[in-house]
């Protein structure tokens, strides 16, 4: 029974790579049932009663009426989360079809509660299981939830081979994607993040960045394939001749130079807009800097902080990414 945390959004998405990979997903008998208001969740009983019955490799199973649980234990990322396939379960029906269930673990890497952006889809061989369902659970800031993708084939010859052809995929083709494979020796296709650790300050009149740590990870912004984003993590601190009122922080005052010669400005995805008093120190957990710099990213970057807009030269602080 699943936590009112862990309650996400349950709904059916339907997903397509073209209208000819539709077309041709009804000859792959792919029919998650014809109710458009049906939602996914939690297996029934009379789904879940022959679960664990079936054995990996036994392709008696669906005229025996087994089900054939395979275990996959494979982790992508994608959007802030490790995403890890747990099983699948194919558990068949009176009618020579089966129902189709692959349970999923999210842990989510940030702070706050979060849903997963966007639902996956269902690859299966070249083609996308228009009718899957998908259970993506609002996730507590570091925690973990389990989601679940349902759906169903008119007609079952071999489980053991259905699996084989099944991908859970995140993104978009013109997105940075990530592909999970059901079948054994499948390779995940995911970038995992990176964690930067340094430790670099920034001094410009009466004001102290200092740059604590940051992470690189692929985009997940709409059409953003092939680009990465750096944030970095900043504690900024004032000096004792500031002035009654204070001085404002902002995002654009933050610039870096890429491993490959490119200057960028800092986007508003993580905006900075503290208000920093004489001798304070802001030490916010989400006071990120951050840029979207190509992929692959490793290299050196050189960070400037100039709240002046060139007007005078800013400070900066070099680091490298293995």
């Amino acid at each position: 029974m699943k936590t009112s945390v862990e309650v996400g959004r349950k709904r059916r998405i339907f997903t397509s790579i073209g209208a000819a990979v539709l077309i041709g997903t009804s000859a792959l008998l792919l029919t998650a049932c014809n109710d458009k208001d049906t939602k996914a969740g939690p297996a029934t009983s009379e789904a879940a009663a022959p679960m664990g019955t079936g054995q990996p490799g036994d392709t008696t199973a669906a005229a025996n009426g087994q089900a054939t649980v395979r275990t996959v234990g494979k982790t992508g990322w994608y959007d802030g989360f490790d995403i890890t396939v747990d099983k699948a379960t194919v558990v068949p029906d009176q009618y020579g079809g089966a129902k189709i269930r692959i349970d999923l673990t999210y842990k989510n890497n940030t702070t706050d509660n979060k849903t997963l952006s966007e639902n996956p889809y269902l690859q299966v061989g070249t083609t996308v299981d228009a009718g899957a369902s998908f259970d993506n659970p609002t996730v507590p800031g570091k925690g973990s939830a389990a989601g679940d993708i349902t759906t169903s084939v008119q007609k079952l010859a071999d489980a053991q081979h259905l699996l084989d052809t099944i991908s859970v995929v995140y993104g978009q083709a013109a997105d940075n994607q990530t592909t999970i494979p059901l079948k054994a020796d499948g390779k995940v296709d995911s970038i995992a993040p990176k964690t930067i650790d340094m430790n670099g300050t920034l001094v410009q009149d009466q004001t102290t960045i200092q740059i604590t740590g940051g992470t690189l990870s692929p985009s997940y912004t709409k059409n953003e394939h092939g680009k990465m984003d750096l944030a970095l993590h900043i504690k900024i601190i004032g000096g004792t001749g500031i002035s009654d009122g204070g001085l404002n922080i902002f995002t654009e005052y933050f610039s870096v130079k890429t491993p490959d010669g490119q200057s960028l400005t800092a986007n508003d995805r993580a905006p900075i807009n503290e208000l920093l008093e004489r001798s304070q120190t802001i030490d916010n957990a989400k006071d990120f800097v951050d840029f979207v710099v190509p992929a692959p990213g490793p290299g050196t970057y050189v960070v400037t902080y100039d709240a002046t807009k060139g007007a005078s030269t800013g400070p900066t602080f070099s680091f490298t990414v293995s």
